[in-house]
């Protein structure tokens, strides 16, 4: 675990770094340019996130893959860390 967050530490100093040399290059326009990228990247790899999770459900549902309990645990395991990452909804009570 101190390893992953040594290595977050490491790739946030470095967006920090590519910012500010961007801003001292391009200016202020060029860093809100970046972080802008940055964002539309970040939404665009969610969205990806997601269309790969309802493909693998549609799939694991209509190949009856999803009765096998360990493709079911497997399943189970990566959408709760998709959640804790906020890349998937928490199920509601309503879902259930």
């Amino acid at each position: 675990m101190e390893r992953e967050k040594e290595r977050k530490n490491l790739f946030d100093k470095l967006n920090q770094a590519v910012l500010d040399m961007t801003e001292q290059v391009f200016g202020q326009k060029g860093r809100e340019f970046v972080e802008n990228t940055q964002y539309q990247i970040k939404e665009f790899n969610i969205s990806a996130i997601r269309a790969w999770v309802n493909f693998t459900d549609k799939f694991l549902e209509d190949s009856k893959l999803i009765d096998n309990e360990i493709v079911k645990k497997t399943s189970s395991t990566v959408k709760d860390l998709l959640k804790q990452l906020k890349i998937l909804e928490e199920d509601s009570e309503e879902d259930f």
